[in-house]
């Protein structure tokens, strides 16, 4: 039985970028590529007509609130990650929005533990989480 694919959403205003995020990602056996968008109007509509499963955002996506109206979707019960790219430093940032009952004095703790489980052991790049630059 095939391994169902991601469904990925990207939100860019740099058109070459744009492309080039959206020729890569579509070669990969894991994603499937819903679609590239420039607006961040729409992309929420997208996002609220058919979620997909991460949303790519560049920085100036978050810069014009794109990344507060997502974590909100999120907050609502809308399960969907958000992949901020930072090119400035080519850096990312994920942002899970999960939900978690909290019934008793632990679930903090229970909750943490959970969403850090779900963390990828080796870092991808080494970088300095103070200045947020590559570390030397």
């Amino acid at each position: 039985m095939a391994k169902p694919k991601a469904r990925v959403l990207i939100v860019c205003d740099r058109s070459l970028f744009g492309e080039g995020l959206e020729g890569l990602l579509r070669g990969e056996e894991g994603l499937e590529v819903v679609g590239w968008v420039s607006d961040p109007a729409e992309a929420v509509k997208r996002v609220k007509k058919a979620p997909p499963d991460a949303v790519i955002l560049t920085g100036a996506e978050a810069a014009m609130g794109l990344e507060a109206e997502l974590l909100w979707l999120a907050r609502e019960g809308l399960t969907i990650r958000i992949v901020e790219i930072d090119l400035a430093t080519n850096t990312l940032c994920v942002y899970c929005g999960e939900q978690y009952a909290i019934r008793e004095a632990r679930g903090l703790a229970n909750a943490v533990e959970q969403v850090c489980g779900c963390l990828t052991p080796q870092p991808l790049g080494r970088s300095s989480p103070v200045a947020h630059q590559p570390a030397v």
